[in-house]
């Protein structure tokens, strides 16, 4: 087991980070790039204005407010409105389908909703709540029963509410996919958040004079709580519409970025890129990744291009994103080297292995759970009191899932992962939930669906079939039938058919057997 001190906490609110910022950086711009570029002024009083009117459509303490849109300075309106009003934040995936966006709201029961206007057709018409719509190319299409976000914001007083919590208070939920087909709403507290921005804030050398390039949605724990950390410290952050590696090679070399959260895919184009291999980089003080697997070719490739410190972190939306990670030290090549590790626990959490099956702590070198505690780790899953039971062991250790061992200097090398998990370029896919849409398809007798690597992705879903009896299967259309369901990026990107799957005494399908075959040669599996 390892761990390591905490870090004096600095603020006991998440409102206290922009009321404070607000003043001592009012007109220092806080949000670029794309979308609404904002400062630190502007920012607290159009939040100070959500807020009042969040208060004055009725949301009580510990209500939801739900976010469904790309990335926009409208979200850091809402996520600090939401803080001042003592209201709990959920961003969903915009990338879902209307039917799991659906389920979401009906479990999340927000009593308001902030949607880009091109995905209003994905909230049901049932639901009932305030609906608020903006766009982030002119004026809004505004269906009947939506107010447009802008001229609603416009027409509150604008006094802050002042109705913050501290501690243990939900301040969001981010919906992960569930090992049973449905989403587990994560809940994750004022304090565990304020823990991260100081904990990681300070690993990573973020201060007033940070750039920080934040490419993935503010739907995932890495953007959202890295965002919130660079705003935390008075630095800017570059923000993100729409991704594509020439866009984010121009915004990081025209806004001079210091700090980079890339996944390895994209990490990947910029190495192999000879426009972006060619770039001038010498802005870059720290480049930070994870997510996926990544070889450690890429790993020494990055560090080329760049010049700058390396470091890769492995988290959990559960763990606000992180839970370990390697120093840019531990770079480096050598009989000795830990690059095919995911480095040591984050300082102020515990990390340890434990028998999945007993919860004794392994010896070092054994291979079990890896397992983890701490200020930043979640304390429940919301209204779900059965995943909630399951997740941890006695004392607090929050089970990961995930499989690996951990060294007798503390470093921990994950091997594989025990709830099957899909980790496809930094997107979670449960593969339960893939199963159950192919189930549906009238020519499919049995399903299961495994990760087989991807030199783009890291991974990719392959569903292996077994069809009814005197039925055939093809492969193209099961995919296209899964995609009418599911969020695209969750559907197979290929199909195999087979008579038998493999399956123990007990008749639990063999999943290891079925992805041997295919990560043969690779010493690493996950992320």
């Amino acid at each position: 087991m390892t761990t390591t001190p905490v870090p004096a906490a600095t603020r006991t609110t998440l409102a206290d980070v922009i009321r404070t910022n607000g003043a001592d950086f009012a007109d220092v711009p806080a949000i670029v790039g794309e979308g609404r570029t904002t400062t630190y002024g502007e920012l607290s009083s159009r939040s100070d204005a959500v807020a009042s009117g969040l208060v004055a459509a009725g949301l009580g303490v510990g209500d939801r407010v739900a976010y469904l849109a790309r990335n926009a300075t409208e979200y850091w309106e809402l996520f600090f409105a939401a803080a001042k009003a003592g209201v709990v934040i959920v961003p969903l995936n915009f990338r879902l389908s209307a039917e799991e966006i659906g389920w979401i709201l009906g479990d999340a029961d927000p009593s308001a909703i902030l949607v880009e206007d091109h995905l209003t057709s994905l909230v049901p018409a049932e639901w009932r709540g305030l609906r608020l719509v903006f766009s982030q190319e002119g004026d809004p299409s505004v269906p009947a029963g939506w107010q447009a976000y802008e001229q609603w914001a416009a027409s509150q007083p604008g006094d802050d509410p002042r109705r913050d919590l501290g501690g243990d208070a939900l301040a969001s939920m981010m919906y992960s996919s569930g090992t049973t087909g449905r989403p587990k709403g994560v809940t994750t507290t004022v304090g565990g958040f304020l823990w991260a921005v100081d904990a990681f804030g300070a690993l990573f050398d973020v201060s007033p004079a940070s750039v920080s390039l934040v490419p993935t949605p503010y739907y995932h724990i890495a953007a959202g709580g890295w965002s919130l950390i660079a705003l935390a410290a008075g630095g800017r952050i570059v923000q993100f519409t729409e991704v594509t590696p020439q866009n984010m090679l121009g915004q990081l070399v025209g806004f001079k970025a210091t700090h980079v959260i890339m996944v390895p895919t994209v990490m990947q184009l910029f190495i192999t890129s000879p426009e972006a291999s060619a770039a001038d980089y010498s802005s870059v003080e720290h480049v930070v990744y994870g997510g996926s697997p990544i070889s450690e070719t890429v790993m020494l490739g990055a560090q080329k291009t760049f010049g700058a410190q390396l470091s890769q972190s492995y988290g959990l939306t559960e763990t606000v994103g992180v839970t370990t990670f390697l120093r840019p030290e531990d770079h480096v090549v050598g009989p000795d080297s830990k690059l095919r590790s995911a480095g040591r626990a984050v300082p102020g959490l515990e990390v340890a292995i434990f028998d999945p099956d007993t919860g004794a702590e392994c010896a070092t070198g054994e291979v079990g759970e890896v397992v983890t505690r701490g200020p930043g780790v979640t304390t429940a899953y919301w209204r779900n009191p059965e995943a909630t039971a399951a997740a941890f062991w006695p004392g607090g250790w929050f089970r990961t899932g995930d499989a690996g061992y951990m060294d007798a200097e503390g470093y921990v090398f994950l091997k594989d992962r025990i709830k099957d998990l899909l980790m496809s370029g930094g997107e979670n896919i449960y593969p339960a939930e893939v199963e159950n849409a192919i189930m549906a398809h009238p020519a499919v007798q049995e399903v299961a669906v495994i990760g087989v690597p991807s030199e783009r992705w890291g991974e990719t879903p392959l569903a292996v079939v077994v069809p009814k009896a005197g039925q055939t299967v093809d492969g193209d259309e099961l995919i296209a039938f899964t995609r009418e369901r599911l969020a695209h990026y969750k559907c197979p990107t290929a199909v195999q058919v087979i008579h038998q799957l493999p399956r123990n005494p007990s008749g639990k399908v063999l999943k290891r057997e079925l992805r041997a075959p295919h990560w043969a040669g690779h010493d690493r599996s996950i992320g």
